[in-house]
């Protein structure tokens, strides 16, 4: 069985669409397990990722594609917590959303994604939006 880590952030648009990568693969769904994962940035404590509606809408895609479906989530540091996720699960690929950014944009406010791409030693799928 194959894992996929599906980074999840509150962006409901990038929720679907990264579904929408992982769905037209060329993959038998009873044989991939999908833990479906949310880092808040803040204390965890009292909040489930369950309720964020991006994640509500990945799970529900996912299953109506017959996929096994886990939830989880943490806080903290989204970049080291998705690489400490991924090797835990020993995720077979990381799917990320990325936005579409200018240079300096990238430069001023850094990116999650692309600090992930760069230190994680696993393939990664990515899908972006505007």
């Amino acid at each position: 069985m194959k894992t996929v880590l599906l980074c999840i952030d509150t962006d409901v648009k990038r929720a679907r669409e990264q579904v929408a990568s992982l769905t037209t693969l060329p993959l038998e769904a009873d044989q991939v397990r999908v833990v479906v994962y949310h880092v808040f940035r803040a204390d965890d404590k009292g909040v489930s990722a369950k309720n964020l509606k991006s994640v509500q809408e990945a799970t529900e895609r996912l299953e109506a594609a017959d996929f096994t479906i886990e939830v989880d989530q943490s806080s903290g540091d989204a970049v080291q917590n998705i690489l400490d996720k991924a090797a835990e699960i020993d995720a077979d690929v990381l799917s990320l959303a990325g936005r579409k950014r200018s240079p300096t944009g990238k430069a001023l406010f850094g990116s999650v994604t692309q600090d992930v791409i760069l230190k994680s030693n696993r393939p990664v799928l990515l899908s972006t939006t505007e």
